[in-house]
């Protein structure tokens, strides 16, 4: 089995820069199936079974998808069909138990999804420093961790890059908060209460090659293990140990 890995159809180079970062952490582009909304019925069809969903970065999340009037004045780029392919994936992952890695896009759709709303901009609300496009390995700020489970092997405080001008708002129930930038804008969540691997973060760790970076691709990689575990093992559910970050 694969894991599946959505992304626009415009921006092809996620396939390098997360099969890069998937290199990094141990596994091999093999293991990946990446998916867009134009071939996402090609996906449908193949009746494949999936051990994991790795949601990449890309639009802004369209505000009626949070029950919100777009705010005047903010540039948005959405991509309506991006939204629809992530917010079903995400259910199906739901329903079948699937790990989840969200990555900035990803964990505001995935807040969404949960019931949460957005930041429509960072700026406005009176929080920059979040757009430093520009290398993108370029750190720009700190976040601290605050509990949780799958970033417990991480620093307390680590540098992030960052390139993004919404954010979480108001987070959902089924979240929890585990990570924020110095201006209190959440920078990872989890799913709250349960055993399955659900991680969001809000910056881009597919760019980076610390430690704590690719650990978090790793810690995911170790929660799927259809891929993770040599052939002729048993491929049940298996928790990750916190401790490989």
């Amino acid at each position: 089995m694969k894991i599946l890995v959505t992304r626009s159809d415009h921006r092809p180079f996620e396939v390098d820069r997360f099969g890069a970062a998937w290199r990094r952490a141990g596994g091999g582009p093999s293991e990946l199936m990446f998916v867009t909304p134009t071939t996402a019925g090609d996906v449908a069809a193949s009746g494949s079974a999936f051990a994991g969903l790795l949601l990449t970065g890309g639009p802004d999340v369209e505000p009626a998808r949070y029950g919100a009037a777009p705010e005047p004045g903010v540039e948005r780029h959405p991509d309506p069909a991006r939204d629809a392919l992530d917010l079903d994936l995400l259910a199906r992952a739901a329903r079948e138990g699937w790990p989840v890695l969200a990555v900035c896009y990803g964990i505001q759709v995935l807040n969404v999804f949960h019931g949460g709303t957005l930041v429509q901009d960072l700026d406005r609300a009176g929080k920059g420093g979040h757009r430093a496009p520009e290398p993108k390995d370029r750190l720009a700020h700190t976040v601290t961790r605050s509990g949780g489970r799958w970033l417990q092997g991480c620093p307390g405080e680590f540098w992030v890059n960052s390139r993004h001008h919404q954010a979480i708002d108001r987070l959902a129930g089924a979240l929890e908060a585990v990570a924020a930038a110095p201006d209190g804008v959440i920078e990872a969540v989890e799913l709250r209460g349960g055993e399955r691997f659900v991680l969001g973060v809000q910056w881009h760790p597919e760019n980076l090659t610390q430690p704590e970076h690719v650990a978090v691709f790793r810690a995911f990689r170790s929660a799927c293990p259809a891929v993770s575990r040599p052939r002729g093992l048993s491929s049940g559910p298996r928790t990750p140990d916190p401790g490989a970050l």
